[in-house]
């Protein structure tokens, strides 16, 4: 074979190769490949250009799914939407605290003094009942709040002054100077036998709250004390405004002529005010009216006040003057052979079984049938208050008084004393944090409803004397006593 043709041949071969290359590279969905025609010997033609691969048809788009049908509302119950977040509670706005002084309060401590007759004497010789040991009774209550808590979260603390039993004002002013300014208390608590001047002494004066266990006072000083003066006994308006009514019920006026007898005294002036009014709205009126020289518990010129009021024909007597000239005055009467009927009063504390066993005891039989108007905070009748009270006590001191007694009830009023004073300023430190005076008023002002024995009392914005009950009760001579008149009692109006 010649060159030229092994040449041609060759290149023949290049051909095919690119043929069969090109056919490999089309796509894979072609028929077949495309066989390549042989070239020309004499020289080689270029080979055709491969036809294009077909290009292979979109596949057809699937359809879209069916939307499903809805639920049957009634077979599923849509789902309940989520609570909506609350929205934040607003910081309650402080209550602002009242300015007051703190005198007396510090914020461990609160310092109050008991001013008190001394009586001791008197009671060892007969002439007063035995009340127990009264400082004891007060420091065993406040030790017994202090390990509960104190009053306010704070401790008590207490100091003691005594003035002479049956003193005039001017003689029970340096035990209300020593407690104000030399203690410097905050409360200044008066147990009996006190003047109206002293517990100016402590409110108008010395701007503290005073708190008074027994003693009728006019309206006037609560309004002089400025709110500082809160009373477990009544105001004169309040107890000599109910006493006519009160008398009338039990037939002791009508047809009969009525005197008064009392002390030449600014209290008593106002009592005998007070009273003329009330009997006048029930058609009555005083016959005589006669005021004794009267300064502390000791009045003069009682036997000329006893024949002037014989000679006016007075049957009925309302008496004011303090116990032992209101004694001399039933001895006097008697020795005359005059026979009134006597009426007394919680005034000058004349309707207490202790006065009565103390002072009336001699002439118990010349009293027999006495009537004594009274808020009945003397002999305490038997509660639940009492009976614990005396209880804690005992448990304290190791010491039991027969109940009902007065030592009995002299430990139910100091006991209630103490109680009042924390729940006051428990009530001030809980509402504003603080404690100062003004607080402490309102603390006070907040005991509506209080229980002792079975008398019951409240204090308030605007009334700070407690009682809110009187009753009527008789004498009788053979034990020295008085017992209530069945039916008496007689709501009052604040």
């Amino acid at each position: 074979m010649t060159r030229t043709k092994w040449r041609n041949l060759v290149f023949v071969l290049i051909a095919v190769l690119a043929l069969i290359a090109a056919s490999c590279s089309s796509s894979e969905d072609a028929d077949e490949p495309q066989v390549a025609e042989p070239a020309p010997t004499s020289a080689p033609e270029p080979a055709d250009e491969p036809e294009p691969a077909a290009e292979p048809e979109p596949a057809d788009e699937p359809e879209p799914a069916a939307e499903p049908e809805p639920a049957d509302e009634s077979a599923v119950e849509p789902a309940e939407e989520p609570d909506p977040e609350p929205e934040p509670t607003a910081a309650p706005t402080p209550i602002p605290v009242p300015d007051g002084p703190t005198v007396g309060i510090t914020d461990d401590t609160i310092k109050i003094a008991i001013l008190r007759s001394d009586t001791k004497a008197l009671e060892d010789a007969g002439i007063l009942p035995d009340v127990g040991d009264l400082p004891l009774n007060y420091m065993t209550f406040a030790e017994l709040a202090n390990a509960e808590g104190g009053a306010g979260g704070r401790n008590i603390e207490l100091v003691f002054h005594i003035f002479p039993p049956g003193a005039a004002a001017t003689d029970q002013q340096p035990a209300c100077i020593a407690a104000t300014e030399d203690d410097q208390v905050a409360i200044v608590h008066f147990v009996g036998g006190v003047a109206a001047e002293t517990v100016l002494c402590a409110t108008e004066g010395h701007d503290r709250i005073a708190y008074m266990l027994s003693g009728i006072l006019p309206q006037e000083i609560y309004d002089r004390s400025n709110g500082l003066l809160f009373a477990q006994s009544l105001t004169t308006e309040r107890l000599m405004g109910s006493w006519p009514a009160m008398v009338d019920a039990q037939g002791l006026l009508e047809g009969r002529t009525l005197g008064l007898m009392r002390g030449d005294i600014g209290e008593h002036e106002v009592a005998s005010n007070v009273l003329r009014a009330a009997l006048a709205e029930l058609g009555y009126e005083i016959a005589d009216e006669v005021a004794l020289p009267c300064q502390g518990s000791s009045c003069r010129q009682v036997e000329l006040g006893v024949e002037r009021m014989q000679s006016a024909g007075v049957e009925t007597v309302f008496t004011l003057v303090p116990p032992s000239p209101s004694s001399s005055a039933v001895r006097l009467a008697d020795e005359i052979g005059w026979e009134p009927q006597w009426l007394v009063s919680d005034i000058e504390n004349l309707a207490f079984d202790s006065v009565a066993q103390a002072v009336y005891s001699r002439v118990a039989d010349l009293v027999d049938g006495a009537y004594g108007h009274t808020y009945g905070l003397d002999r305490l009748e038997r509660d639940e208050h009492g009976i614990e009270c005396n209880a804690r006590f005992s448990e304290a001191t190791g010491i039991t008084y027969e109940e009902g007694d007065d030592a009995w009830s002299a430990v139910v009023s100091t006991c209630l004393f103490i109680q009042n004073v924390v729940a006051a300023a428990n009530w001030s430190q809980e509402r504003y944090g603080t404690l100062n005076q003004t607080t402490l008023v309102e603390g006070f002002e907040s005991l509506s409803n209080y229980r002792l024995g079975d008398i019951t009392g409240s204090w308030g914005p605007g009334k700070h004397d407690a009682p809110d009950v009187v009753t009527l009760k008789i004498f009788d001579g053979d034990c020295a006593c008085w017992s209530e008149v069945q039916g008496a009692r007689m709501m009052l109006e604040p």
